[in-house]
């Protein structure tokens, strides 16, 4: 159906161009926290503004520059995505926050510098006028619920800093509040020690590394040993209503529990605070967003409440993928919900192991890491914005910074080089060398849970299977929204299809079957889906154009060219004038609602 003949002609010709050419939360902080005192705004001087950029580079920055997004631009829907991530707020009240958290006869702010930015949140390093630095951070619309996700870190960072005593920088002063003085919700925090892990990682030799892998295990296995009762997130008691944390079982189960008793009474579990569960008009429905006592009422909960959104707000609309006059239904993604809600039950495993709530990092990488360059010490942990508490079973995974997406060999052994190494070209060395160095860093990590922490380890080792398992979940919330339907259906086809290794009981059938044309019309949308990617990845793979049309400002102009040229190669592969209209609807860069 897609002709690629010519593609990879002119993208050689367009790289040679390019090289040349909802309860209110409490809103005072804890009692052990400082009160804030204000100063008048006259005495206050203005401070200097810097952006930074991601290569560590200062440049100046306006006020406006504090507010808007500026690491990236978007090639589709750019209005859209820069105003998720617009947040004005006073700056003069947040410096006063700031001087009055931090005391030691601090009087004022001499240097803002908005550090490099995510996707969700501004963080800026204030320098005070005693020479003291901390940091601000605010959380952007799209981050989430912000009175929880605020409320929820700051507990959950008290909790890891003084009861689990991991390396997690204190939490200075924070409100939940958006009408408070600095007119956003904030954390005021200290500064972690060291600097960030991905500064010099690629610099350092392999024993390095390792130190690095070893010790984020045993921060890891540290974790493990906190078994708590129900999943959800973490909060202060006194943030949240009575009947946003149902049911008081105690924080942690287990009569080995690590803490004495009293310890915890401050904690208590809440509802989850992922922006999916709470984005546009979910944010004013009653769905279940925990906290749940079963990882079967967690699934369950996630298909009711998909359910509850599509009966109310999805309306009927053109799949381009399937027909451009027949419009995919929203009564089919409900008959795909029953379904999966007819599978769930019988995906989650039942070993203790990975049914055990814990705490985990949401993402770990090697920004929110930092370390003394010195020591090869781990010196901080930082960013744990919308950590949860979950069965391990759906924490688990081989941290982003360690993890080799290339082939893994399989069993305990020591990468090696080929034996065919000394015939390759340079070039075809030095990315074997590559490669192996993150295959290495990634089996170690394995080796090291498997050695240092056997309770992660009982569910990291079946990891192929567990993410067959629990992706179907993932997909469940803003399935309709993501159109990502398709990828429903394949999972749940996969399902079907792997019953007899998903399930050994030959007595138990599978919950969940297609008829032959469902399976057909999914094959059509599946030939579609693959050839527009095959064709994207052509693209993508030559770096002309970006996965998400997300691209570095001074890249702009170049790839907003790209993106026109091959949009007319696109749809030049068409065979027919019914193909180009089809072609020009997939064209994934363009506005869409």
């Amino acid at each position: 159906m897609f002709n690629s003949s010519n593609v990879n002609a002119d993208i050689e010709d367009m790289r040679w161009k390019n090289n040349h050419g909802i309860a209110l939360l409490r809103t005072n902080p804890p009692a052990r926290l400082p009160r804030m005192r204000f100063f008048s705004p006259l005495s206050q001087p203005h401070p200097q503004l810097f952006l930074e950029k991601p290569d560590g580079a200062e440049v100046p920055a306006t006020e406006h520059d504090m507010f808007a997004y500026r690491r990236h631009r978007w090639l589709f829907n750019e209005d859209k995505e820069l105003a998720l991530r617009y947040r004005q707020f006073d700056i003069q009240n947040l410096i006063k926050v700031a001087v009055d958290a931090v005391g030691d006869h601090a009087r004022s702010c001499t240097k803002i510098l908005k550090c490099a930015e995510g996707l969700h949140n501004k963080a800026f390093l204030l320098t005070l006028d005693t020479g003291q630095e901390v940091f601000a951070k605010l959380p952007n619309p799209n981050a989430g619920p912000s009175r929880y996700l605020t409320a929820s870190e700051v507990a959950t960072r008290e909790f890891l800093r003084d009861i689990a005593d991991l390396p997690v920088p204190r939490v200075l002063a924070w409100s939940a509040d958006p009408a408070n003085p600095v007119g956003a919700e904030y954390i005021i925090e200290q500064k972690a020690n060291g600097i960030r892990l991905g500064r010099v990682w690629h610099e350092w030799p392999r024993e390095s590394k390792l130190h690095i892998i070893e010790q984020i295990v045993k921060l890891e296995n540290t974790l493990t040993s906190f078994n708590f009762s129900k999943h959800g997130c973490l909060y202060f008691r006194a943030d949240l209503p009575d009947s946003f944390h149902g049911e008081d079982r105690g924080l942690l189960l287990g009569p080995d529990s690590p803490v004495g008793p009293g310890v915890l009474d401050r904690y208590v579990i809440g509802p989850l605070t992922e922006a999916e569960l709470w984005s546009a008009e979910r944010e004013n429905m009653e769905l279940d967003r925990g906290p749940w006592q079963r990882a079967e009422d967690y699934a369950r909960a996630m298909g009711e409440n998909e359910i509850a959104w599509i009966k109310r707000h999805a309306s009927p609309r053109i799949n381009a993928y399937i027909s451009l006059n027949d419009p995919e239904l929203p009564g089919q993604a409900l008959d795909l919900l029953s379904k999966y809600l007819d599978a769930a039950p019988y995906l989650i495993p039942h070993d203790q192991a990975s049914r055990a709530n814990i705490l985990w990092h949401p993402d770990l990488h090697l920004d929110n890491v930092f370390v003394d360059p010195a020591t090869c010490e781990v010196t901080g942990i930082v960013d744990w914005q919308g950590a949860r508490i979950a069965p391990l079973f759906y924490q688990s995974c081989i941290p982003r910074m360690f993890r080799h997406d290339g082939p893994i060999r399989e069993g305990w052994i020591i990468p090696s080089r080929p034996d065919n190494f000394d015939t390759l070209t340079q070039e075809e060395q030095r990315q074997v060398d590559r490669d192996l160095e993150k295959e290495t860093v990634h089996k170690y990590y394995e080796a090291m849970v498997c050695k240092h922490s056997p309770h992660h380890w009982e569910v990291l080792k079946d990891m192929r299977s567990i993410q067959r398992k629990r992706s179907l979940t993932s997909l469940v919330t803003r399935v309709w929204e993501n159109s990502d339907l398709f990828f429903l259906r394949q999972s749940l086809i996969t399902i079907e299809a792997l019953w007899d290794k998903i399930q050994p009981d030959e007595t138990v059938e599978a919950p969940v079957s297609f008829t032959r044309e469902e399976l057909d019309l999914h094959m059509k949308e599946d030939e579609n889906i693959c050839g527009v990617g095959t064709m994207l990845k052509l693209f993508r793979d030559e770096g002309v154009l970006p996965e998400d049309g997300m691209v570095d400002p001074e890249d702009y102009d170049t790839a907003k060219a790209n993106s026109r040229k091959f949009k007319d190669i696109f749809i030049g592969a068409a065979k027919n004038e019914q193909d180009r209209e089809l072609f020009s609807k997939l064209w994934p860069y363009q506005d869409r609602e």
